[in-house]
């Protein structure tokens, strides 16, 4: 149930658990992670209230971006703070994202699994992956500037084939967790 919580209204913690999948029963308290990364409270030392949680999420999932098919493509750039709050942001804590590969199977390959990126909020971090296995390969690079963008790109690299395109969808974000 991933997204946004209600932007008016009370808010609880029973709430931030069930956006995250977790019991709505299980004990938590404020100063757990999760709850601060809702919050924006997550830096040493900071104050925070559940009533900051309202219309925060931490994890979207989705096509965020996707890229046209080409045998060389580039994502569309992703500014976080279309999905979260400045006070979310805090220098020092992990982002998370998952950027797909699709080479259609009617061309030469089927879907590759998605691609994991772990960086730090604050700190530039690029990472390759992706690809088809095999000869015929479309790989990704995904890039993480420090300044709250994530960019892509994807490129073919591999033998011949008649159709080398691939596309790549930039698929998940999250200050939690990488699954």
């Amino acid at each position: 149930m991933a997204g946004r919580l209600s932007s008016s209204g009370a808010i609880s913690i029973t709430d931030i658990n069930a956006n995250l999948g977790m019991s709505t029963t299980r004990t938590t308290d404020m100063n757990e992670n999760h709850v601060r990364a809702f919050c924006g409270g997550r830096a040493n030392n900071s104050q925070t209230s559940l009533g900051d949680a309202r219309g925060r999420g931490v994890t979207f999932t989705g096509t965020l971006s996707r890229s046209g098919y080409s045998s060389s493509v580039t994502l569309p750039t992703v500014s976080l703070n279309t999905y979260f709050d400045e006070a979310q942001l805090t220098n020092g804590f992990p982002l998370y994202t998952r950027l797909n590969v699709d080479v259609p199977p009617t061309w030469w390959a089927s879907i590759n699994n998605p691609t994991n990126m772990s960086s730090t909020l604050g700190s530039s971090n690029s990472s390759s992956g992706g690809g088809t296995g095999g000869a015929k390969n479309f790989l990704s690079t995904q890039s993480y500037n420090g300044n709250r963008t994530i960019t892509g790109n994807g490129f073919y690299s591999g033998k011949g084939t008649s159709n080398p395109n691939g596309q790549i969808t930039l698929q998940r974000i999250s200050l939690l967790s990488a699954s």
